[in-house]
Parts: C-alpha cells; structure tokens; sequence
C-alpha cells in the first residue's frame, strides 16, 4: 500500500496520535494504525479531490474510528486542542513544507516530532525548523529508481541550535554519518553542475559561471570531507 519512501518515515513515527497533512489517500495513517506504530490519526488534505479518496479509503479499511479526515490548508487544519504527538508531511518540494510549517505552526498545541520528506530543495526545511527551535534528529536521502528523496525528523530542543550554511545545504546529520545514497546523490548534483558550468558562456554570463563554479566548490568539499 505505501512505498518505501512512507515506510521509511513510518519507523520514526512516535506518540499515540499522529498528523499527516497533505495525506494522499490516508495511506501512511492506515499503515501505521495498521502496524501498531500509532492509535489514532487526524489526516489534512486542503484539495476536495485528494479528500474524497481519503474518505473513501477510511471506509474500506474500517478506520472511521480510529482517523479523522479535515479539509483545509496545511496545519491550520488543528486547534490548541489537537494533542498529538508526531506530525507528517511528505511528498512534496521543500519551500513548500516549509511554508506549511511556517503558516501553520502556531496552531500545534506542544512540540510534537516532526518527520519531513522532500522531494527537493531542503534548505528552508532546514531552516524554518531551527528557526522554531527544533534539532535535527535524523536524516536520510533515499534513492528509488533514479529519483532522490530526502527524510527529515526533528524533534524540540530547548537549547538553540544554530547550523552553518553547508549545514543547511546538506543536513548535519547527512554530513556526519555520510552513508551511501547521501554521497550518491552529492556526486550527482556534482556531474550535474559540472555539465551545467561547461556549457555556460563566460563572456555573456560570467556571473552566472561564477555563481555555478562556487556551488561545485562546496560540492567538492563535501565528497572530500573538508569542514
């Protein structure tokens, strides 16, 4: 029922309650009512058709007791009385997780866990959740197919935690542990970039060839382990 993207995330799924927004057929929900991993479920769509599956596939799996479907836009979906205690959102570009998070936050009640999967461009995750005071807990770039996806949880931490700039790129967690997909896909933005530099006209855009050559830079630094 759910790819191993959604499963990946379920493992880091904690608490009695969870929220998924952006559900997609309630289908991380259901699996982890399925699985024991939570009780219950608030699920948020803020499209009609995305919510009409949603429902329906309540239904067919029996769990009209156990998830609560809401239409509305991210989570301003919940109340102050809304306890819950891990908070999904996957399957989408990073600006707009972030935004969600940012628009949306003062209606979570606590500091739940939240467990973030991009699609794309993770820095204003990064960002957005230190900024609310949050750490970096754990991080994962998962390949499927030839496609990148990056998995990101994060849980309150009443100590502030600042994150350097290649800490925002890349992921503290990702430059610390260094598995193989993480490198994978570094070296692929790397060729990326490279093709995109050699292809770039100095003399009609020399500031854009400056702005590319500074992102290999960094790129090279990582695959080098250089802090």
């Amino acid at each position: 029922m759910i790819d191993e993207r959604l499963k990946y995330a379920a493992n880091y799924i904690i608490g009695e309650k969870m929220v998924d927004i952006g559900s997609d057929h309630a289908y991380l929900p259901i699996y982890s009512i399925q699985n024991g991993i939570v009780n219950t479920a608030i699920c948020g769509e803020v499209v009609e058709g995305p919510y009409h599956s949603t429902l329906k596939n309540i239904e067919v799996y029996h769990m009209s007791d156990k998830i609560e479907p809401r239409l509305g836009d991210g989570l301003k979906i919940l109340s102050k009385e809304d306890k819950v205690d891990t908070i999904t959102i996957c399957g989408m570009g990073g600006p707009l997780i972030a935004s969600i998070i940012e628009e949306g936050y003062d209606n979570v009640a606590g500091h739940p866990r939240l467990i973030l999967q991009a699609n794309n461009f993770t820095y204003p995750i990064r960002k957005t959740v230190v900024d609310l005071g949050y750490k970096i807990t754990h991080e994962k770039v998962l390949k499927i197919g030839k496609r990148y996806y990056e998995i990101i949880v994060c849980d309150h931490d009443d100590e502030k935690i600042d994150l350097t700039e290649k800490e925002l790129i890349f992921g503290p967690e990702n430059l610390s542990v260094r598995d193989d997909e993480f490198i994978s896909k570094v070296e692929w933005e790397h060729e990326h970039l490279v093709s995109i530099y050699n292809g770039i006209n100095s003399e009609k855009s020399s500031g854009k060839k400056g702005e590319v050559k500074s992102k290999i830079k960094m790129l090279e630094e990582v695959l080098n382990d250089e802090n």
